[in-house]
């Protein structure tokens, strides 16, 4: 009777365990991500084939899926398969352990980062930190992140590779209300309209997105840069050319379509006849002012068709020199010859016909391609179309000096350039001065440039030129200012210059750009995934639209730019039984279950669902019923216990 008491009260125990284990079944039916667990009864030892009752060998969890419920809140995170969140209770010691969970109940902490409902920080594979040397293309030296001045979007693509995934976004200022059309005073130098800039960015921005696309298809494709078309039109030199009246006209066909410029008619000036007498072209005292005027209107005829193939959309136009360089000397423009370059690098462009005609006869130019246009690929295609792009919005700053600029007084009279006199500039601490002992201002001037352009401190920050006989500086790169100082020394008076405002400008859209690549390397160890775009060095303001795709890859949106900022972790198991239940809807790692195991961008057949969360797998049906079961289990170990209690007694009363 003695074992019968012992059996009873073991089943008891037995019951009352797993009472317990489906009471916190019930009370976590509404826990998000909760796994029901069940016990397992094993029989115990046996005496002459009889047990000794019943134990439970184990109250284990069931990882079946759990039911997914859409909840509409962007931070709710649900996994569709076998695996789990990984999070992190840092403390401020600075020290750490990760935990296990399928709870996605997730928010943004007060410290930026993703957190579960405890406070714990969500670990995966975060954003690397900006390097604003090797990450940002900026215009403008002083911001390294996009601001409210970056009003417009360039491009914005985002790169998965095998083991990484990178995020190029571009955007610029408001380039239609910062572009103004260039001088025509520096007409033949691929001077561009307001409205042509505009059209070449739009064309641009399409040609970067182009490239970006591209190279998302097959971002391990190998990488080469686009080169830019370069063709060469020559008209008939000056001893054949036709252009000698108001009723002649050049032309050329551009992607089919004619482009004409009707003969200019203008009046030699006597700066003019001296240049033609010296290069050779005409006789002093023989040329006629007739024949003067005729060179100097074909001249501004053939500089006129270089501004008319400018204002294509993609194209730029300038006359040359023999060895095909940019020029605007009156000699080298009368040679006819006209170099077009495409704006927009990979993207060819077709010329037609060209020709010079007065009245019925026509006398047909030449063509000559000098550089076809290569399209690129992967990442140096990408680059080839951001740089032309940012040239094209930001332009180069360019100050123009005419010669009544710089040798007149405070009062704007025009004084002699002597023997003695000089001019000067300084830019950056450094001052480079003409030789005292020329004779002419042109001299001066093509000293000035000279010297400007082999210093070693300058020329990596401006190039001097003329550009139809006046003094151009020109910043090296797009977008940067330069503060540089003429001064014109009339015989130890000094006056300092100001450059000519109305042919001064800037040779783009005078706007800014700046491009920002950022990474998510897969390979590096797990962290806390900051959401706050300041913190992370991608834009001044905090907060974006959050967003996770079916691999744990995090979005923030600003502005309609998307930034891949991180990837949340999925934790599988070789044994999730072996996890230890540590409450808070956490669990620990153990002997038993083994060490957690990841897959380089969560390859590992678990998807991620966003706005969603999982719910308890807790069927409170089952349970309800299941603790009828057990109550009468356990009536019926008591009922077995007072029996032999009674029969005990029974007889202890018959040995009485």
């Amino acid at each position: 009777m003695i074992s019968a008491l012992w059996t009873g009260i073991a089943g008891l125990s037995s019951q009352q365990t797993a009472l317990d284990n489906e009471s916190n079944n019930i009370a976590n039916v509404n826990t998000v991500g909760y796994k029901a667990s069940r016990v397992s009864f094993a029989d115990l030892m046996y005496q002459d084939s009889i047990g000794k009752g019943s134990s439970v060998t184990n109250a284990e969890k069931q990882y079946t899926q759990g039911s997914l419920n859409l909840t509409g809140s962007s931070y709710d995170l649900a996994l569709d398969g076998d695996g789990f969140f990984v999070v992190s209770n840092k403390n401020f010691s600075g020290t750490s352990e990760n935990y296990y969970t399928r709870a996605g109940n997730f928010r943004m902490g007060e410290n930026g980062t993703l957190q579960d409902a405890s406070g714990n920080q969500v670990q995966g594979w975060a954003i690397s930190t900006i390097d604003a040397s090797s990450d940002v293309t900026s215009t403008n030296s002083n911001l390294s992140y996009f601001t409210d001045v970056f009003s417009e979007i360039a491009g914005n693509q985002v790169i998965q590779f095998s083991n990484k995934i990178e995020t190029y976004a571009a955007k610029m200022s408001d380039y239609t209300t910062s572009a103004k059309s260039d001088s025509t005073e520096l007409s033949g130098s691929g001077i561009k309209t307001q409205s042509a800039k505009i059209s070449d960015i739009e064309a641009l921005i399409t040609n970067y997105n182009k490239a970006l696309e591209s190279y998302a298809k097959n971002p391990e494709e190998s990488s080469s840069a686009s080169i830019a078309q370069t063709t060469l039109i020559d008209y008939p030199n000056t001893g054949t050319s036709l252009l000698d009246s108001e009723s002649d006209q050049i032309y050329v066909y551009v992607n089919g379509n004619k482009i004409t410029q009707n003969y200019i008619t203008t009046t030699a000036t006597d700066s003019f006849k001296d240049e033609m007498d010296a290069a050779g072209i005409t006789t002093s005292g023989v040329t006629t002012d007739e024949e003067y005027n005729v060179l100097a209107s074909r001249v501004a005829t053939y500089k006129s068709l270089a501004d008319e193939i400018s204002k294509i959309t993609g194209l730029k136009a300038y006359t040359v020199d023999s060895s095909n360089n940019a020029s605007t000397s009156n000699v080298d423009v009368l040679n006819g010859a006209i170099k077009i370059d495409s704006v927009i690098p990979g993207t060819s462009f077709i010329i037609g016909d060209l020709a010079e005609v007065s009245g019925t006869t026509e006398q047909v130019g030449t063509k000559t391609t000098l550089t076809n246009a290569v399209e690129g690929t992967g990442e140096a295609a990408v680059k080839s179309a951001m740089e032309a792009l940012r040239d094209a919005v930001a332009g180069t700053q360019q100050d123009v000096y005419d010669a009544s600029d710089i040798i007149s007084d405070d009062n704007g009279n025009i004084l002699s350039f002597d023997v003695g006199d000089t001019i000067s500039f300084t830019l950056n601490g450094v001052t480079l001065t003409t030789d005292n002992t020329l004779t002419d201002y042109n001299s001066a001037i093509q000293d000035l440039i000279s010297k400007i352009n082999t210093d070693a401190d300058l020329q990596t920050l401006v190039e001097a030129k003329t550009i139809n006989g006046m003094l151009v500086i020109e910043a090296k790169n797009s977008g940067e200012e330069f503060s540089g100082v003429i001064e014109f020394d009339d015989a130890g008076t000094v006056y300092s210059k100001e450059r000519n405002q109305d042919a001064s400008g800037n040779s783009g859209a005078n706007a800014e750009f700046m491009q920002i690549v950022s990474t998510v390397d897969q390979t590096t160890s797990l962290s806390s995934l900051q959401l706050n775009l300041s913190s992370l060095g991608l834009t001044d303001s905090s907060f974006g639209e959050f967003s996770v795709d079916d691999s744990g890859i995090i979005t923030m949106t600003q502005d309609g730019v998307d930034f891949v900022i991180g990837q949340v972790a999925i934790a599988q198991f070789t044994n999730n039984i072996g996890l230890e239940s540590i409450g808070n809807n956490l669990l620990a790692a153990t002997k038993e279950s083994g060490n957690p195991i990841y897959a380089v961008n969560n390859n590992n057949g678990v998807s991620v669902e966003s706005e969603t969360l999982e719910l308890s797998t807790a069927d409170l049906s089952e349970s309800l019923v299941n603790l009828m079961v057990f109550q009468r289990a356990f009536e019926a170990n008591a009922k077995s216990i007072t029996t032999a209690d009674e029969i005990l007694t029974t007889l202890i009363g018959l040995k009485r």
